[in-house]
This record gives C-alpha cells, structure tokens and sequence, in this order.
C-alpha cells in the first residue's frame, strides 16, 4: 500500500476533560469537538472476531501552524489528534489502556489515490496478513482498525479513503490562561514518530508494505564524538547507544529504534513498562540556537523539562525530548540544526532500500 497523509494521531487517556486542557497548555489546541460514543451511539461493535459492547468519550482537536515552509523546506502541516477516554466495556481503546496505560494506541492514516489496493482495503492489508482488531459503528460512522501491533511495534491502523467527520459539540479550553505568559510549542507537522521496537530490521519490511516507505537509512547511535557526542538521561551524562531506521510517507514518517546498551528513556521509562510502542513525536526544528535555548526555557516553566538528549554529529545539532508523558501520552521531541555536518565524519551505516528487491530462491 501507499500511505499519503496521516488523519489522526489516536490517544488514549484516563480523563478527557484533564487531557484536553494538556494539550491546549502544551501545543495550543484550544477548540475541540467532543463526542460521547455511548450505548445509543455505538452499534455492530466486533473485537477479535466476536460480538461484544463498548463506550467511549472522544475529542478530536488541531494544532495551529501558519504559512510557508518548515526549517527542512517541507510544507507547515496541522496534527490532528483524537483523544479518546474509554467508558466501559470491550473496545480496542480500552485494551489499551489496562494492558499499556494512557499513549498512542493507534494512528489513522490516507491512502494515496495511486495507492494499490486503495478500492478493496480489506483485501490489500490481508495480503500482509494483517486482521482486524475491532470494527464498529458510532453515529453512522464505520470504524476499523486493523491489528499491526506485532508488525508495527504496539499500534494500530486505521486506514481511510478520505477525512473522517469530526462529531459532537464544540469545546474551547483557555489555553493561554494555563501557560501564565508562556507560549506552546509550535508545531510543523510530524517529521517522525519514534517507536521503540525490539527488532529494527524485522519490521522495516511491514513499513515497506503498509506505508509505502521504499527508503530507510540505518543508523548506529553511540556516545562517541560524531555521532552522540554529550548524550544526558534525565540531566546526567550517559553511556548509551541504539540502533534506528527512518522511513518517510508524504507528510510524515517514522524512526524505528531499537536500543543496543545502556538506560535510556527508551528502555528504562517506555520499553520496559509498556513493551513496543510510539515513544515520541518529532513536531520541532529549528535553525536558530537563541530559538532553541528559548523553547527549552519556556516548556521547562510549563513544567517539561528535557529527559534525554545529546549534541550530534560534532556539535551541528542537538536533540532533546520534552518530559510530556504524564500530562500528553507521550514526549515531544524537538531539535537544533546549528550547520551543515562534517562530511568527514561518519553517516547511516547502510540504507535499506526495497526498490532493489532481490529474487529470494
């Protein structure tokens, strides 16, 4: 298949109405459409092959962006993100929640109109073997989301032919009241989700195959000058290394990482409390160090300060992640790209390429 545009972003929480004010303090999301899925609302809901019941409270809300292009000369794109708080019963969302806790249970993704398989979806997705985790119907909308946990590293797909109506009454939560001055992070879209796995390499092929994605450089991250040349956890220098690939759909993309030695947040504070799963968003790049020094400050005051990160490639970069796991599911990452890499210094190990596809016999 071939993926194009990414819908939703689907987030699981304790409390809908706790959750919502988060994200309007953190990412500005002030209006949001909110949808009570009750027993009247919800109808023909199947879990895993069998009839069952489920509720649900839901909001679905965007992020601001303004006109242009973003610092990697791509085009500024709103995140649509559906919050979902489960209210009883046996729902995907719920499941969710008891096994893993509040995060990112799945995403909701396009198809591109040359998409093969974009006119029998079920079909196409079978192909790769992949089921269906549930299917229901909430206010005559249908809803199917299909099981890619096991090939995708702890989420599930929702995959459309065209935008989902937004249902319900219209919320606004006072943002700006809650930040006391700050501003939100701005958002450019998503440049990556990070999904920490235990298997780089075995799941680059099922990214292949359900989005599309031809293309992944390998990399080999290490505390080494050139590659991690000060990496910190939770503000103390660090021993550490993983190992990641990148892929990109039209408008997002994804880094596979998988971790080689050492704590990290990816194994000590995600992989060993929840197993596989999407570990952050990467919304943020600057050019500008006072920029960055500035975002650092400002969701420091708002309570997010940076739980890892590290100077890259001899100090023409840096990363960090914002500590926003309690209050959004999940931590944002941001990054500043201060110059142009020493080419002397060492880049992606390989690239997996699918376009040279090899005769397996």
């Amino acid at each position: 298949m071939k993926v194009s545009t990414l819908e939703r972003v689907g987030v699981v929480v304790r409390d809908l109405d706790a959750a919502m004010s988060q994200y309007a303090k953190f990412l500005g999301i002030d209006s949001w459409q909110v949808y009570d899925a009750d027993a009247d609302e919800v109808s023909d809901l199947v879990s895993r092959g069998r009839r069952t019941t489920g509720t649900y409270r839901s909001a679905v809300g965007s992020t601001s962006v303004g006109e242009g292009l973003n610092p990697l000369d791509r085009p500024l794109v709103p995140i649509t993100f559906e919050l979902v708080q489960p209210t009883g019963g046996e729902t995907p969302f719920n499941e969710y929640l008891l096994t893993k806790g509040p995060g990112i249970a799945w995403l909701t993704v396009r198809l591109a109109d040359d998409s093969p398989g974009r006119d029998d979806v079920p079909g196409a997705l079978a192909e790769h073997g992949v089921e269906l985790a549930a299917r229901w119907t909430a206010g005559g909308v249908p809803r199917l989301f299909w099981d890619t946990r096991e090939l995708l590293g702890g989420f599930l797909i929702e995959v459309v032919t065209e935008a989902l109506p937004a249902r319900g009454e219209t919320r606004t939560i006072d943002g700006a009241g809650l930040r006391d001055g700050e501003a939100p992070l701005p958002t450019q879209g998503i440049h990556h989700f990070g999904v920490v796995v235990d298997d780089v390499m075995k799941l680059t092929r099922n990214y292949h195959d359900l989005f599309g994605i031809d293309v992944f450089p390998i990399s080999s991250w290490r505390a080494e000058y050139g590659r991690l040349d000060a990496p910190q956890y939770w503000g103390e220098p660090v021993e550490h290394g993983y190992f990641t690939a990148v892929g990109l759909c039209d408008d997002f993309g994804f880094e596979i990482i998988q971790c080689t030695y050492g704590d990290s947040h990816y194994n000590r504070d995600f992989l060993d409390h929840r197993g596989p799963g999407i570990h952050h968003l990467f919304p943020f790049i600057t050019k500008d160090q006072d920029d960055w020094t500035e975002k650092v400050r400002g969701m420091r005051e708002l309570g997010a300060t940076l739980c890892m990160g590290s100077d890259l490639r001899g100090g023409a970069g840096e990363f960090g992640y914002f500590d926003t796991q309690d209050e959004l599911g999940f931590v944002i990452e941001g990054v500043v790209r201060r110059t142009a890499p020493d080419p002397a210094l060492p880049g992606p190990e390989f690239v997996v390429d699918f376009r040279e596809e090899a005769d397996r016999g």
